[in-house]
């Protein structure tokens, strides 16, 4: 919620000695004012707000019925896939979907956690008759691996390092207020219950197994000069989390862009673990992997067009053979989002791998007012 200045003049035959300013509204109150009894679950549908961290939505059940969840419990283990929504939007589009769905495919024995902001606004209906069954809860419900937990974010941030920078509000009046969420609540959730935090942009090719996908960080790009915040996996109690921790908590700068995400990132390896920009080799932290682009990247931002073109560029074996490699797959939703996903073009390259990676969404594309 942007905080808003507001200037009261009197009228002009007053001295001007009499014109005040009024207090400046602080966001958060005006937060609770409009959350302090429910907890939204969209523009039409509300539930009493729980005394814990989220509920655990599930189709075709009234939300009154939604099992409770709780961070950092016992079964938020290392080995959780998890993800975070942090739009408000209460719903997925078809990428996002699939992004959940290929995860929850390729690594059966994992368990998959969605982590849905609640809407901003809503009307409360509690009616018995009021249930809540979008397309993408129907899709992930039929993997037993999946939990779409929609979050009662103030509670979660309750107890935590984090806590002041939440109730604050300061990042509610950003311009990037979204994008920061994110990159909060993502370290956040590292710090509660570790596990290994995927963007809502990749893609799921291969399971992710093997000593690899413990405790580390991906390069972004061939020069090993961008360490990314899009694939992170961290045990819990890792001392990278505590630092991220730390540094986000005392360091919020509501006009920068990447800073608590990347930038944070490679200021922190850099001072634990003398990691050089550019040398990976330069590493002293032993128990933070550095993996390859090639492991989650394998398409450049600057050509993620390239996946979305209707001739799918399919003449271009060596990008072909790289994707094919990698075990994700990057969509680059910050550049490539109004780019279309055509389910049915036989050649467009990221309709080839949905239909390969995520079945079920595929199969409900015409349900997805998103694509």
């Amino acid at each position: 919620m942007l905080e808003e200045f507001i200037h009261i003049t009197e009228k002009a035959n007053k001295p001007k000695e009499h014109s005040q300013q009024l207090p400046q509204p602080n966001p958060l109150q005006q937060y609770k004012e409009e959350h302090h009894k429910v907890l939204c679950i969209n523009s039409n549908l509300a539930v009493d707000l729980p005394e814990t961290d989220g509920l655990i939505m599930e189709p075709n059940v009234h939300p009154s019925q939604w099992m409770t969840y709780d961070g950092g419990q016992e079964n938020d283990t290392d080995d959780r896939i998890f993800f975070h929504e942090t739009s408000g939007h209460s719903d997925l589009s078809l990428r996002q979907c699939c992004a959940v769905e290929s995860a929850a495919r390729h690594n059966p024995d994992r368990p998959i956690q969605l982590f849905m902001r609640s809407p901003a606004t809503c009307i409360s209906d509690n009616s018995p008759s009021s249930l809540h069954s979008p397309s993408w809860l129907k899709v992930l419900s039929r993997y037993s691996n999946v939990a779409a937990v929609l979050l009662n974010e103030e509670r979660y941030f309750a107890g935590t390092p984090l806590e002041d920078w939440y109730s604050k509000g300061v990042w509610r009046t950003s311009r990037f207020q979204i994008g920061h969420l994110s990159d909060y609540i993502r370290i956040l959730s590292l710090y509660k219950g570790g596990g290994l935090y995927l963007d809502m942009d990749i893609l799921t090719l291969r399971a992710f197994k093997g000593a690899m996908f413990r405790n580390c960080l991906v390069y972004e790009n061939d020069a090993m000069d961008t360490i990314g915040n899009s694939v992170l996996h961290l045990e819990r109690g890792h001392r990278l989390t505590s630092e991220l921790i730390q540094l986000l908590s005392e360091e919020y700068d509501p006009e920068a862009y990447v800073y608590h995400g990347p930038d944070a990132i490679a200021e922190i390896m850099n001072r634990i673990c003398k990691l050089v920009a550019g040398n990976p080799k330069s590493n002293e932290c032993d128990n933070v992997r550095l993996l390859s682009h090639r492991h989650f990247h394998p398409v450049p931002a600057m050509f993620s067009h390239m996946l979305f073109q209707s001739n799918g560029n399919l003449s271009d074996v060596e990008t072909l053979f790289h994707i094919k490699e990698s075990f994700g797959l990057h969509l680059w939703n910050s550049i490539s989002l109004r780019e279309p996903m055509n389910v049915d073009n036989p050649n467009q390259i990221v309709a080839i791998i949905a239909r390969q990676h995520c079945p079920l969404t595929v199969s409900r594309a015409a349900d997805f007012k998103s694509l």
